[in-house]
């Protein structure tokens, strides 16, 4: 992957994480994360496939920044990705559940109970 092309993904990725934690998953749809990016939809359908393809990278990145602990000396983004996980463990919590069962399938219990831990 050229870097114009890692470029591209990281603002649609961002874009969509701005946008899930405005309107949640229900509320985001391709269309939003796209004008947020400022690319077409057709470039989000290239690098990811659908909204649930972002969504588990999303999930993915506020997991290992939050676990790995890389996030806590830039307050805003720690208050982000906090809000994100709360607002998904309680108003999503059935797809966030399938997110960590795909992404650590033997542990995925255990980074639940981590999350909560650090929720708390």
């Amino acid at each position: 992957m050229d870097n114009n092309e890692s470029r591209t993904e990281t603002k649609i990725l961002e874009a969509a994480f701005n946008i899930f934690i405005l309107f949640g998953y229900h509320g985001t749809t391709l269309q939003k994360i796209a004008k947020k990016a400022g690319v077409n939809k057709s470039a989000i359908h290239y690098y990811f496939r659908s909204k649930d393809r972002i969504y588990i990278k999303i999930v993915k990145k506020v997991l290992v920044d939050i676990l790995s602990e890389t996030i806590i000396s830039n307050n805003k983004k720690f208050e982000q990705h906090k809000l994100f996980l709360i607002t998904e463990l309680h108003t999503n919590r059935k797809l966030f559940i399938i997110a960590l069962k795909e992404l650590f399938l033997h542990d995925w219990e255990k980074k639940l109970i981590d999350i909560k831990e650090w929720l708390s």
